[in-house]
């Protein structure tokens, strides 16, 4: 059954005075001028194709979208907006950060200093660690120990981090690690006296006027606290499991709102939480980038300073401030896409219409029932056999490529060369197979930047294949799993590699522009390239991936008996035609 689907704008503004700041609206959703339209109607549009959260963009100082989309709690049929409270994720760590620049201003503590000043039985080996170490995440300590949600006390917590073996000398080289502002997070206790929660509220989040920010203490029973879904799991809120004990302590899992986070930002640019001097060095990038709780980057629209958060369990944030271009984006996402977080997906994207680019968007769909979609779903069969494979999830008939072949058919613009896609897969696979021998001159005959990249992709392969060889074994082979759009950069292209092992295999991605690899990275595991569809039409569906951002259209073929026997894909240079097996 197709049921109408309409979307309705409601821009309602309430001006109010923030003491110290400019006038920001309260609590009501905001869409202001061109651009806030133009973004509202992006995340209208793609919001029944996989978009869930809240986003605040302003510039030049004045906030044009402050707006919720999708669903807060689904069973509930509660709405995201303006007001839904999300976790910040690793944007905890700026607050850190920023504390412990505070305790600088106080005179309580200097960030070179060694950690023995603050902490109790630090073994000899990691004597030699700062807490600019700790800052820059060049430390040396492991990533993690233990699951964010895990009840852990934080002397405990602190004596098992520090009884594990350093990865490398301090100051060698830069390791993103959790633990390190973990200890941050005890340093500000023991330091000041009070609980590092405490602290922040007192020192950073009263001083900004952010009343909605924190773990436990603001009033959450006067805000809607958004569920975090990965596909069709409800993995619930923060506030209803052990919140926060120690392994989350400092280093993730704050909750704010859009509105709070822009206040945070205002304060930021005055002098009225830290003093400009203290600022400066929150800034300054150490090694790979990183400031303190910060990356800090020279871009095309000037300097950017920003950072991101997330989990497995849907929940994604970013907070981008381009400073010399007076623009903040402020993206909280409470559901995956796919095994990604969704922030990473629609992240460029936003970007691209706040600096005037074109991001392409898809139709106005129709709703329909799981029985109206179930209908379609089958295997359908490409000339060259490659295939199709239409099945029902989440509230979409999503297809699934199977084959190269199908792949193009799915996510490809029409100027693209599917015979470049098959050598870059076939180029991946050689220069892979080079490096687990040792040799990496193949990789370095193909890396743009060469000079500054060839020993950091090294090490990071190097480092991958050894942290996964307890659980890999002994890599066997090296394969291409698909060459697709990347959204690493407009125009890239990326390939998928497996490096499979006895046991167990592990993933990079390979991406590509203009015949040079301009970048390599882990991927937590292969997921086959699938596009959701949504009907258009009793038979015509519309379909769109929004890391791609680009639009396909099918129409399924009836039978005489009103049955599918197969689909037409509809593209610029024509209509390929595929049979269903088994009609």
């Amino acid at each position: 059954m197709l049921k109408g689907n309409k979307f309705f704008v409601l821009a309602l503004i309430c001006a109010c005075f923030l003491e110290g700041y400019t006038s920001i609206a309260c609590g009501k959703e905001i869409v202001r001028g061109e651009l806030g339209k133009e973004l509202d109607e992006y995340l209208t549009r793609i919001t029944p194709f996989g978009f869930s959260g809240a986003l605040l963009v302003a510039r030049d100082g004045e906030i044009v979208l402050n707006k919720g989309y999708g669903m807060s709690i689904r069973t509930k049929s509660v709405r995201n907006t303006a007001e839904t409270v999300f976790s910040t994720g690793s944007i905890t760590k700026q607050f850190t950060a920023a504390g412990i620049m505070k305790l600088e201003i106080d005179g309580k503590l200097n960030p070179n200093d060694p950690i023995t000043k603050y902490l109790d039985d630090v073994p000899e080996d990691k004597v030699e660690i700062t807490l600019h170490h700790l800052l820059t995440h060049t430390s040396g300590l492991v990533q993690d120990v233990g699951m964010d949600y895990d009840v852990a006390h934080r002397d405990e917590t602190v004596k098992k981090i520090l009884d594990q073996e350093l990865e490398f000398e301090p100051g060698e080289r830069f390791e993103y690690t959790n633990v390190g502002y973990t200890l941050l997070a005890a340093v500000i206790e023991k330091v000041s006296g009070q609980k590092y929660e405490e602290y922040l509220n007192q020192n950073l989040f009263k001083p900004a006027g952010m009343r909605f920010t924190g773990y436990r203490m603001p009033e959450w029973d006067k805000k809607v606290v958004a569920h975090w879904y990965v596909g069709e799991t409800d993995n619930g809120i923060p506030l209803e499991k052990p919140y926060p004990y120690w392994n989350l302590m400092g280093n993730g899992g704050i909750l704010s709102t859009t509105e709070d986070m822009y206040k945070w930002h205002l304060a930021l640019s005055s002098d009225a939480v830290l003093s400009a001097d203290v600022k400066k060095k929150l800034y300054t990038p150490f090694l790979n980038d990183y400031a303190y709780g910060w990356d800090v980057l020279k871009t095309e629209h000037g300097t950017l300073i920003q950072h991101n958060g997330g989990s497995t369990l849907g929940n994604s944030a970013e907070f981008i401030r381009y400073i010399d271009a007076d623009v903040v984006i402020i993206l909280f996402c409470n559901q995956s896409y796919g095994e990604h977080p969704l922030s990473d997906i629609v992240r460029n994207k936003i970007e691209a219409l706040v600096f005037g680019g074109d991001v392409a968007l898809p139709p106005t769909v129709i709703s329909s029932d799981v029985a109206f979609l179930r209908k379609f779903e089958g295997d359908y069969q490409l000339a060259s056999g490659d295939r199709l494979k239409a099945s029902v999830k989440n509230g979409a008939l999503r297809i699934t490529a199977q084959g190269q072949g199908a792949i193009n058919l799915l996510v490809f613009p029409e100027k693209s060369d599917p015979n470049l896609h098959t050598q870059l897969g076939d180029l991946s696979v050689r220069i892979f197979e080079a490096a687990l021998k040792g040799d990496y001159r193949p990789f370095g005959d193909v890396l743009a930047n060469k000079e500054r990249r060839f020993d950091r992709v090294r090490e990071l392969i190097d480092t991958r294949i050894r942290h996964y060889k307890d659980y890999t074994g002994a890599i066997q082979k090296v394969k291409a799993l698909g060459t697709l759009p990347s959204s690493y950069e407009e125009g890239a292209i990326e390939t998928i590699v497996e490096l499979k092992g006895e046991r167990g295999s592990i993933f990079f991605r390979s991406i590509w522009l203009d015949g040079k690899n301009i970048g390599v990275g882990p991927v937590r595991s292969a997921q086959p390239v699938a596009v959701p569809f949504l009907p258009l039409s009793e038979t015509e569906f519309a379909g769109y991936d929004l890391s791609m951002a680009t639009n396909v259209r099918i129409t399924f073929n009836m039978n005489d008996e009103g049955s599918v026997s197969g689909l037409t894909i509809h593209g610029k240079k024509g209509k390929v035609d595929v049979r269903k097996l088994n009609p």
